[in-house]
Parts: C-alpha cells; structure tokens; sequence
C-alpha cells in the first residue's frame, strides 16, 4: 500500500469492537478501512447473550468458532455454582473469523502495526509501519491499553498459561477464589485448556517468575490443581493488564473510542466482549452523525456520559463482588480491592440530583445521535427520551396544558397505542411528575 492512501473512516483494531462497528459502519454505506494485526492468544469466556449480539451484528464466522455451551463450576463467597453455562472462545481462532466476518461485508482490511495519529489539516493522519492514510474519523478499537484515564479500579494483572489436556468433547470452565486472588480455568473439549489468574500487580509471588506463580495459585486451588493434573503447559505463561479503566473520550473532533479502548471492565464480570459489542452501536451512531451532519458537541457528549454511565454500573457490580468475597475471605487483597471500587464510582453525578426536570440531551434515534428534550432524574440521570415510543417530554406538555388523563384520547393524539400511552404515565407517575400538583407548566419544561 503507497502512502497518501485516504478513506472516510479508519478503523484502528481488529477485535470484536472494531469489527462491528466497521460492518455497522458498512451497512448504513460508510467507506471503512480496518487496521490491525491479530495477535491475542487468550481464551475468555461468554454468555449466550453475547453468542446472541454477535449474531445480530452479523458475525456468523465468529459465533460459529465459540465452544459451548459447557458447564461452569466452581464457587463464590462460599456458595456453588448451580445451573451455571459458560462458553469458550479462543481469541486466535475468533479474532480470524471476525476477519472473515469483516470482509464478507466489505470493509477494506489492512494487515499492519499502528505508530499513531495526529491532525494533518483539514483530516486526521494515521502512520502505519508501511503507510500513511488520511481519514476524516479515526475509530481506536486497540483494546486495553495504558493511558490518561477518568477512574481506575485496583492495580490487577492476569498470569495466563495454555495447557494440552485430555481429548474429551466436554466444555467446562471453573472459577475459584483464593486469598490472594483468584483463578478461571477452562477446557474446550479439544485437548486445550487455559488457566488465567489475577491477582494484584504487587503480589510477592510475581517476583520470582510466572511459572513459579502459577504454582503457588495452584497450591491454594486445590479442584483446580486437580483439573490439570493430567495436563501440561503448551509454551510459556505470560501476563496480561487486568486493571478496569474508564479512558478520556479525545475533545479532537473525529476522533472516537470504543470497546476496551474506553471502557475496561474487569476480567471477574464476564462482559467485556459483551459490552465491546454493545459500545458498536454508540460508536457506529456517533460516527455517522458526525460524518453526516458535522456536529461534533452533543455526538462527544453522549459517548462521553454512556461511558461513564456504564463505568458507574459495572463498577458498582465488581464491588458488590468483591465485597462479597472479602465477607468470605477478609484478606488484604480482597478488603483492598473492593475498597478501590467503592471509591471509583465518584463520576460526576451532578444530573443524578435535584428534583425531575426536563432538559435537551443527546439521545440515540436509530443511526443518528441527536439532541433531544428528556426527562431527568435522579435513577435516570441521562434522561428518557421515550417510553414505548412515547415522546416523554411532549407528554408533559401536553398534559400541562389540557389536563386531561383520558388515555384513549392522549392515543389518539399521539398516534399510539393505548398501552404505550398508559406505560409512559405510569413512568411519568413512578418518578414523581403525574401528580396534580406536580406536572410541569409549559414555560418549566425546558431546563
């Protein structure tokens, strides 16, 4: 490829965020080029319900590559698994099938290395090994990556080995906890296994070597030890970042994050590829509006406040977890890192005060971010848009200024049926503003 190659949007990463958001991108007819190189050699496990995104982005060739459903066992703050399904995706094999995903829809797939980007004129600038391509938006889906970011939870690192197992068509994975951490070990059914433990980055044991580590998670995770007993490690263990981080969403007009890139949950939740997956949606919205109209405010703001949005809720849960675990086994490790996530969910939580008000805010219409007048409160500090199709804000004003609650003539009036129309004023009552007294006036609907 000669350089002074140009493209309307370039997508940097080949992972599960980046590919959908480059086939999203495809659909509604945006020219995509795709920058990366695979090269993650981890397994992870996932839930039927990214099985079921994956499919809805399209990507047969990767959902058809992931093992399952197995059984998950295990345990968590002294209680069994039960009834628990995990599946089991190689990432070498998955992130080739997202390729082959990515070019049956057409995106332009470029196999290089990533030096950067910055602002040549009018248009961004990417610097490849081989090239230099200038885009109008630049989409940086690289991943977990160290740099300027909004919150951190603790300091973890995960020591990962391979391991050949026996041949059995069985798919398992375990999940186990133990003083200084914990461990995740599955099997695919094709004679490989994999063991990831995470534990803090200042963990004494790192100290003396990964191999070494592994042993000693090993002496304090007795069914796991067990489980590879008969098995032997294929090459060499290595280490992963494992720390959750909410990123600085670039003030740079064109510029975008997504998946982990933004935000990096922890390994314990489970969702990070469900989230990558979700994250598309936003980012595929985001660039289309600003390719499309050129506004780049309220498109920023609404990338920046889901981010922190989901940042808040997934911080919330990892608590919740580890807190329960620390109940289970108060040791420092536990205490600590449980501490370290109460104390991250400090985002700026101004909307989620006062009393329900009704604001302009960017919301998601289809392909387009636009700004919209919502309702606020403080459970839904983003604002609600609608409910059942329902235009929330108009609702108000409507019944302000008739006072009418006949819900068969606000159907009518709203073209709706009149379910939607009952769901959303039993909205407007739970929240506080269907009560005489309460319904906003005309001139007070606007913040």
């Amino acid at each position: 490829m000669a350089d002074g190659r140009c493209a309307e949007i370039t997508i940097l990463g080949s992972g599960p965020a980046a590919v959908a958001t480059a086939c999203g991108l495809r659909r509604i007819g945006h020219e995509v080029l795709l920058i990366g190189l695979p090269g993650n050699t981890a397994c992870e496990g996932v839930s039927a319900r990214t099985l079921a995104l994956l499919r809805q982005w399209g990507l047969a060739a990767a959902a058809d590559s992931i093992e399952g459903p197995g059984e998950r066992q295990g345990s968590w703050a002294g209680r069994d698994l039960v009834d628990a399904s995990e599946y089991v995706v190689d990432r070498a094999q998955f992130d080739r099938s997202l390729l082959t995903d990515a070019a049956s829809r057409e995106v332009t797939i470029v196999s290089d290395r990533v030096i950067g980007y910055a602002r040549g004129g009018r248009l961004w600038r990417v610097r490849t090994r081989h090239a230099c391509i200038d885009c109008r938006v630049v989409i940086d889906a690289r991943g977990r990556r160290v740099r300027r970011a909004l919150r951190k939870g603790p300091d973890l690192v995960a020591v990962c080995q391979r391991f050949r197992t026996r041949q059995t068509t069985k798919v398992l994975t375990r999940i186990e906890a133990f003083p200084q951490g914990w461990c995740w070990f599955a099997e695919s059914g094709h004679g490989m296994g994999w063991l990831q433990a995470v534990c803090s980055c200042n963990e004494p044991s790192l100290r003396f070597g990964l191999e070494r580590h592994l042993g000693s998670v090993l002496a304090a995770v007795p069914q796991t030890a067990a489980a590879l007993s008969a098995a032997t490690p294929a090459g060499t263990a290595l280490a992963r970042a494992a720390t959750a981080a909410l990123s600085v969403q670039p003030d740079e007009p064109g510029v975008f994050r997504t998946g982990d890139a933004l935000v990096a949950l922890d390994p314990l939740s489970g969702q990070g590829m469900y989230e990558a997956l979700r994250s598309a949606t936003v980012t595929v919205a985001a660039a289309h509006s600003y390719c499309s109209t050129g506004e780049w405010d309220s498109v920023v703001r609404f990338v920046r406040e889901r981010s922190c949005d989901l940042w808040r809720r997934r911080s919330e849960m990892a608590a919740l977890f580890y807190e329960q675990q620390a109940v289970h086994t108060p040791s420092a490790f536990w205490v600590r890192s449980a501490e370290a996530y109460a104390a991250c969910q400090d985002v700026d939580q101004s909307a989620a005060t006062g009393e329900p008000r009704i604001e302009r805010r960017p919301v998601l219409n289809g392909s387009l971010i636009e700004l919209r007048r919502v309702v606020v409160t403080a459970q839904s500090p983003r604002g609600v848009w609608r409910v059942d199709s329902v235009d929330l804000a108009e609702l108000v004003d409507f019944l302000s200024a008739t006072h009418t609650m006949d819900v068969e003539h606000i159907a009518q009036r709203f073209s709706c049926s009149p379910r939607a129309v009952a769901h959303a004023m039993q909205w407007l009552r739970t929240h506080g503003l269907l009560r005489p007294a309460a319904i906003m006036a005309p001139e007070m609907t606007m913040a």
